[in-house]
C-alpha cells in the first residue's frame, strides 16, 4: 500500500485506491484472500470494496478464475487524462533546457495544412541568431521533413504536390522520388537535418514528439547559423535532441518499449 501524507485522509477511499493500485500490478488479477493478505485487510472487507468497484466498472471479475483485475473504466479515465495533456505546456520546460545546452533557437512545430507551423519558439541568447517566420515549407526544413516522414508515402506525396518543392538554394531537394528516399532515411534514424536548404547559412535538426498512441504529433527542432551549427556539432546535438523528444513524449504517455516506435513510422494518416 502506498503511503500518503494527508492531514485528514478518508480511510475508505484510501483502501479503495490501494486495492486499485494493487490490481494494477498483476494483469491476471488477485483473489479476495490474496488481496486481503497483501493489504492487511479482512477478506470480507476486500470483497465489499471489490463488489462496489465492479459495479462502477473500475474492477472486473474473471468468471473462470474468480480473480479480480482492473476494469475498463480505468482505461477510459486514463485515456481522458492523456487526451487532456497540452503538449505545448509539457514541451516548454524542455525547450528552455535545450536552449541552455545548445545556445541556439529551439522551436516546436506541427503540420498545419501543407505547411510547418511553429507553435512555440525559444530564441538563442547569442547575438547572431536565426529569425524565421512562423510558417515554413515542409520539403526544406528539418521539422517539415520529420513531420512528412510520419505520414504514409501517399499522404506525403500529396502534401509535396499541393505545396510544391521550390528550389530555395542549391541544396534544396526538389524531386519527389529523391525526397521519398530521404524520408525513409529520416524514419530509420529518427531525426532530420536541413543544411542550407531553406536559406543559405541556416541549419536545423529536428526529431519527433509522440503522443500516447505512438503518433508523431509535433517536431522539436534546433536551428541556427551554419557557422555555429557545424555538421560535427549537429552530430553531438542530435543525441540530446532525441533524448529530449523522448522525455516530452513519455510525459504525454508514450511508451517506447510497448509501442516499439523509437524511429519514425511512415504509416500515419492525415
Amino acid at each position: 500500500m502506498v503511503e500518503r501524507s494527508l492531514e485528514k485522509p478518508v480511510h475508505s477511499v484510501e483502501r479503495a485506491l490501494a486495492i486499485l493500485e494493487t490490481l494494477g500490478q498483476k494483469p491476471d488479477g488477485y483473489g479476495c484472500t490474496e488481496l486481503g493478505q497483501l493489504l492487511s485487510l479482512h477478506k470480507s472487507t476486500v470483497h465489499r470494496f471489490l463488489t462496489t468497484l465492479q459495479a462502477y466498472g473500475f474492477a472486473e471479475q474473471d468468471p473462470g478464475t474468480e480473480r479480480y483485475r482492473l476494469g475498463m473504466k480505468m482505461v477510459y479515465l486514463g485515456m481522458k487524462v492523456l487526451d487532456s495533456l497540452d503538449f505545448r505546456k509539457v514541451a516548454i520546460p524542455y525547450m528552455h533546457e535545450l536552449v541552455e545546452i545548445s545556445r541556439e533557437t529551439v522551436q516546436l512545430a506541427v503540420l498545419d495544412g501543407d505547411e510547418v507551423l511553429a507553435l512555440e519558439r525559444e530564441h538563442s541568447p547569442e547575438a547572431i541568431t536565426v529569425n524565421l517566420g512562423l510558417r515554413s515549407q515542409v520539403h526544406c526544413t528539418a521539422d517539415g521533413k520529420v513531420l512528412l516522414a510520419a505520414l504514409a508515402n501517399e499522404n506525403a506525396i500529396g502534401v509535396l504536390e499541393r505545396n510544391g518543392m521550390p528550389q530555395n538554394t542549391v541544396n534544396t531537394i526538389t524531386d519527389i522520388n529523391q525526397m521519398l528516399s530521404h524520408l525513409e532515411k529520416v524514419r530509420q534514424q529518427g531525426f532530420a537535418i536541413s543544411a542550407d536548404e531553406l536559406v543559405e547559412g541556416v541549419r536545423s535538426i529536428a526529431a519527433p514528439v509522440y503522443n500516447h498512441n505512438g503518433l508523431a504529433i509535433a517536431a522539436l527542432s534546433i536551428l541556427g547559423p551554419g557557422s555555429r551549427l557545424t555538421l560535427e556539432r549537429i552530430s553531438r546535438l542530435v543525441t540530446v535532441l532525441k533524448e529530449t523528444c523522448t522525455s516530452v513524449s513519455m510525459q504525454l504517455g508514450y511508451d517506447p518499449e510497448i509501442l516499439n516506435n523509437s524511429s519514425l513510422q511512415g504509416g500515419g494518416g492525415r
